[in-house]
């Protein structure tokens, strides 16, 4: 029973218009970049009064997370590059909760691994993998760039990859 509304480039770039659209249509949701939220909170906070917020693409600043939990319904901050089809996380942010990427979603999973592959400590650091249903099989014609960057899962089912994301983490 929803609708998508998808806004053309001129509307993006318009915060004024951008919250028009979205007051004019009856929003409930948005997807955006920390970068677009902040131009609109900075200009049309009033547009966010009941919206649910999913914020991704970017890292999230703590003081945007702030304003945007104190202006929206809900925010989702979501993570994951286009090798795991887009989302592979999301963190449901409360105000004075810490941002986070949060915890996989479904038919995901999320390892921080040291180069040796194993799971690193709680608080330590490590380079994070994503598995799961979302992984792309790798780069169209890159087979050196693939070898680097999906790599067995030793954790999952036999013949399953793992993406490793270039990104550091830590639980």
């Amino acid at each position: 029973g929803a609708a998508v509304v998808l806004a053309d480039a001129d509307t993006v770039r318009d915060p004024v218009a951008l919250a028009d659209l979205l007051a004019g249509e009856g929003a409930t949701i948005m997807q955006a970049t920390p970068t677009l939220w902040r131009m609109l909170t900075d200009t049309a906070p009033e547009a966010l009064g009941g919206l649910r917020v999913l914020v991704g693409g970017e890292a999230l600043p703590r003081v945007l997370a702030e304003t945007l939990a104190g202006c929206a319904a809900q925010v989702t901050n979501v993570y994951g590059p286009t090798e795991t089809t887009v989302w592979s996380t999301a963190a449901l942010l409360r105000p004075g909760d810490p941002v986070t990427i949060g915890a996989p979603m479904a038919n995901t999973r999320v390892y921080v691994l040291d180069s040796g592959l194993r799971p690193v400590p709680p608080g330590v650091a490590g380079d994070l993998y994503i598995a799961g249903e979302g992984v792309a099989l790798g780069y169209h014609g890159r087979f050196g760039l693939t070898a680097r960057r999906f790599v067995a899962d030793p954790f999952g089912p036999p013949g399953t990859r793992m993406y490793r994301t270039g990104d550091l983490a830590r639980w």
